[in-house]
This record gives structure tokens, sequence and C-alpha cells, in this order.
């Protein structure tokens, strides 16, 4: 378990989009965490890798937003998917959660009828 925490501290300490965010690990990690989304979207990426941080229980620091959307969209999502495979052996996985599609919200309900 401690060459596992190593192996943690030395990726949040070297790897570029984990030094962009200036992350703090205070106290003992939280868990279970749920398996990154497949995206190709800078935003939802983003937000996956905070969704991450947060179950985990990893603190991002004061960092500069524009820092982290001046990388790009795979970088974010090789270092998400790598920081959920260190920590899925110390603190497990949850189920992923299914997203709903975004045009299935918008369409009507089987009863209405579109406007005309």
């Amino acid at each position: 378990m401690a060459y596992l925490h190593a192996e943690l501290n030395n990726f949040l300490r070297e790897d570029p989009v984990m030094r962009t965010m200036h992350l703090k690990l205070l106290g003992s990690l939280a868990g279970p965490v749920q398996a990154p989304l497949s995206t190709k979207d800078k935003l939802d990426a983003a937000m996956d890798l905070l969704r991450l941080l947060k179950e985990a229980g990893i603190t991002a620091g004061a960092f500069d937003a524009d820092d982290l959307f001046h990388l790009e969209v795979d970088e974010i999502r090789i270092a998400t998917a790598a920081l959920f495979n260190l920590l899925k052996p110390m603190v497990g996985e949850r189920a992923t959660a299914r997203r709903p599609k975004p045009f299935s919200l918008l369409k009507p309900l089987e009863d209405e009828q579109p406007p005309t």
C-alpha cells in the first residue's frame, strides 16, 4: 500500500495536468471512485477530473482555469484515466452513472403534441 501512495504522490507532482491544478492530499483518501467517462469535450473532461478529485478527497489548490483549458482534451483525459487507475486499488471503484443524451431531454413526451 505504501508503494501505491508513493506512486500517487509522484504522479500528482510530476504530471503536467496535476501540476497545473496544484493538488493537495489533506488527510486520507476517500472513495470509492467512479471511472472517467469518455468525452471529446474539454469542459466535460475537466469536470470529470474535478469530480474524480472530489470523490478521492484530493483538493485542488488555487489555479488559473485558463491554464487547464490551454491543455489538449486528450491530455486531460489521459491524466484523469491514469489518476483513476492509481486510485482504484486504494479506494475501490463504484459503478459508472449513465449520462442522459443531451437531445433525449428535448424530445416531447409521448402524450404531448409538438407545437405547429
